[in-house]
């Protein structure tokens, strides 16, 4: 797996035998609590495609804003067998890395999500699948839509 532009951070699995119906992944209770799981890839594809251009793509506003704008100018689709999963991990991993306490959870579609508050959660493969039919809202503006959600929970 190539790993993402912030080498600090070694990717993290799942727990093997994904559920069918629901799982939100918390550590287990340990002595020493681990962090939620944060970085779970899934977008190499999508990396390969930006490093073949000589483009970085940080886990961060700008790396969204770089996905909408190739995603604008014609991101080939045939270069990905799931392109519109490759950009929802991508997005997943950006708001776990900016959102204090957010983390993955897989619902019964099988679709992965990032739960952000107690009772919100994104599911980040149907708003990539929605931007890559419509360009309103951009990933960015998701972005910026699900922090104020977050704030206005706290």
């Amino acid at each position: 797996m190539s790993r993402p532009v912030e080498p600090d951070e070694a990717l993290q699995r799942l727990p093997p035998g994904m559920p069918r119906h629901f799982a939100e992944y918390k550590p287990v209770a340990e002595a020493v609590p681990a962090p939620p799981v944060t970085n779970v890839g899934g977008y190499d594809e999508l990396l390969n495609y930006f490093r073949s251009r000589g483009e970085s793509l940080p886990r961060s506003r700008e790396g969204l804003a770089a996905v909408d704008a190739a995603i604008d100018g014609g991101i080939p689709a045939e270069a990905f067998p799931d392109l519109a999963r490759s950009i929802g991990m991508f997005y997943g991993d950006v708001l776990t890395h900016s959102i204090t306490g957010a983390h993955w959870k897989v619902v019964a579609s099988g679709f992965p999500e990032v739960r952000f508050t107690a009772k919100d959660s994104v599911d980040v493969v149907h708003v990539a699948q929605r931007r890559l039919s419509h360009s309103y809202p951009s990933l960015v503006e998701n972005f910026f839509h699900v922090l104020e959600m977050a704030a206005a929970a706290m």
